[in-house]
């Protein structure tokens, strides 16, 4: 409740006034930071009850006076129906008033939109320009889009595989699983990277370990065909019972096919250490929160 008081208290100072434009800007800006920050306290229940109604009306204000996070936070809200009926249109144009002024998350979101025609026209071309800005300041999720968008290239972006792998390598290295199993491909196939069937092993155990359903399907596959590492049945048998079980089709079919070569024990002995992998994730996930 003290932060709920102080928040409050800022949010009187700033409406008392300045004496110049100077003062005035600080006042609006401070206000504005005041009420992201009890939107935000008002959305996640921190210190107050949980209300998204009064998190979207805090957002807006603080919005319309140009703040770019509560900006960013509003259009969120318009995206996902929180507070307010989805409307895409609207979350578009808030997540380009934000992306204007600089903000990754929102850079990301507007080029994602426009990549997919998501409440706005379909531009690939426009969606590559937005994700850059927003990969280069370090987002790894435009790192993965923008690398994607390379990858198999789109209407007004020509395929450039090069391009590709130093976008996905960049996400990879921030830990982002999608991107480190996209590694492993580009390197098993050698697109835009030196062919190597080691590396892209050890990108897929990477992403696969971190719960990634597909990358967990190709090492399986690694380890069935001795791809990389050496060649490991039981290994094989666990990690498309892992990929299987999130529902991988491919996993599925390759553990189908596996099994048929496999003892009773062998198959017990791969679900039990899938059992133990899959749990292992869901600690993690635990303690992360």
């Amino acid at each position: 409740m003290k932060s709920l008081r102080a928040f409050i208290f800022i949010l009187f100072l700033a409406a008392i006034g300045h004496g110049n434009d100077a003062d005035s800007r600080q006042g609006v800006d401070e206000a504005t930071e005041a009420q992201l920050q009890l939107g935000r306290a008002y959305l996640a229940g921190n210190g107050v009850a949980r209300d998204e109604l009064k998190a979207f009306e805090l957002f807006c204000k603080a919005a319309t006076q140009g703040n770019a996070k509560a900006q960013n936070n509003l259009a969120s809200m318009y995206a996902n129906g929180l507070g307010i009926a989805r409307d895409l249109v609207e979350a578009a144009t808030w997540y380009r008033r934000s992306a204007e002024q600089g903000a990754a998350l929102a850079q990301t979101a507007l080029g994602t939109m426009l990549l997919r025609g998501n409440g706005i026209s379909k531009d690939c071309r426009e969606a590559a320009t937005w994700l850059r800005k927003a990969a280069e300041q370090g987002d790894p999720d435009a790192q993965l889009e923008l690398g994607q968008l390379y990858h198999f290239g789109a209407e007004g972006v020509e395929r450039d595989d090069a391009e590709a792998a130093k976008w996905l390598k960049m996400a990879a290295a921030r830990g982002n699983a999608e991107a480190e199993n996209a590694m492993g491909v580009m390197c098993e196939d050698g697109l835009g990277v030196a062919q190597s069937q080691n590396e892209a092993a050890a990108w897929f155990e990477k992403a696969a370990r971190k719960g990634d359903a597909k990358a967990q399907s190709n090492l399986g596959r690694c380890y069935a065909l001795g791809a990389g590492l050496p060649r490991d049945l039981v290994k094989a048998c666990q990690w498309l019972t892992a990929g299987a079980g999130q529902g991988e089709s491919t996993a599925e079919n390759l553990l189908t096919d596996l099994q048929r070569g496999l003892t009773p024990v062998q198959i017990a002995e791969a679900e039990q250490l899938a059992a133990r992998e899959i749990a292992r994730l869901q600690e993690a996930k635990a303690a992360a929160k």
